[in-house]
Formats: C-alpha cells, structure tokens, sequence
C-alpha cells in the first residue's frame, strides 16, 4: 500500500458554507417544519440557505415567507443554494498540523496520564482509615 508523503498531500480548505453547515442546528425548515433534503425532484423543495445566517430552507417556503428569513433578527433577503461551491475562506497544508507523537498521544496527554495513573497507584498503597483501626486493635490485642 502506498502511503502518501505529507507534502503530496492536498492542503485542507474550509469555506464559509462549510462552517454555516457545521453550525447549523436543525436540518428541518421553519417555516413548514419538514426535513429539508439535499436529492429531490421536485424543484419547489430545493434546499437554500439563508445568505447571512446560514439556516435552511425549502425553496417555495422561502418564498411563501416574503422572500426573506424567519429566524427573529436576521430578515435577510438574499439565500443561496445550498451545496452550491463557495470560495475558500481558510487553507491548512498537513505540514502546518503538529506531527502525532508515535503512540498517538501528545506528550502533555501522556504526561497527564502517567501523573494520573501514579496516583491512583498511590491510594491503593496507602491503607485504609478501617485497615488502620483494625491493625491497631490487633497490635492491642497481642495474642500470644
């Protein structure tokens, strides 16, 4: 298998309908309250998006709402459609991600984990209030 060098790799781009996309909090349209879908055949449920808020819409709804958004405070009047491409807004190459340490954690994890791990190790050692009381009572006790 081959295993492609970090610099062969395409940089990452992140547009501003990725970021309205990952933010969006329902996939359902507000003004019918129905789930808004990206394949249909019927052109009046297209799915468009707000322009300035992001929020998704059927088509005619849209249009059955005044031509503009319903979302309180917003009003926009202008929408796209959505999954139409946009231009990136920011470009990562791989060489500019922090390399993975070799088990897959960063050494502040592992430093955390280990600190994490050495205390609990700590309280097992450390005998118990009631462990305590009855090594006391048979120290009392001395049988013999």
């Amino acid at each position: 298998m081959l295993k492609m060098d970090e610099q062969q790799m395409p940089p990452l781009t992140i547009t501003n309908s990725d970021i309205q996309e990952a933010n969006q909090l329902s996939l359902h349209c507000p003004i019918c309250a129905n789930p808004v879908e990206k394949f249909v055949e019927d052109r009046d449920l297209l799915p468009v998006v707000c322009a300035k808020c992001g929020t998704l819409y059927h088509k005619v709804c849209w249009e059955q709402g005044g031509g503009k958004c319903a979302v309180l405070g917003c009003g926009h009047d202008k929408f796209k459609v959505h999954g139409t491409p946009a231009s990136p807004v920011l470009s990562i190459k791989y060489t500019d991600l922090p390399r993975p340490s070799a088990n897959g954690r960063s050494s502040q994890q592992t430093k955390r984990l280990k600190e994490e791990q050495r205390r609990e190790v700590e309280q097992l050692r450390r005998p118990s209030l009631l462990q305590r009381l009855f090594k006391w009572l048979l120290d009392q006790i001395k049988i013999g």
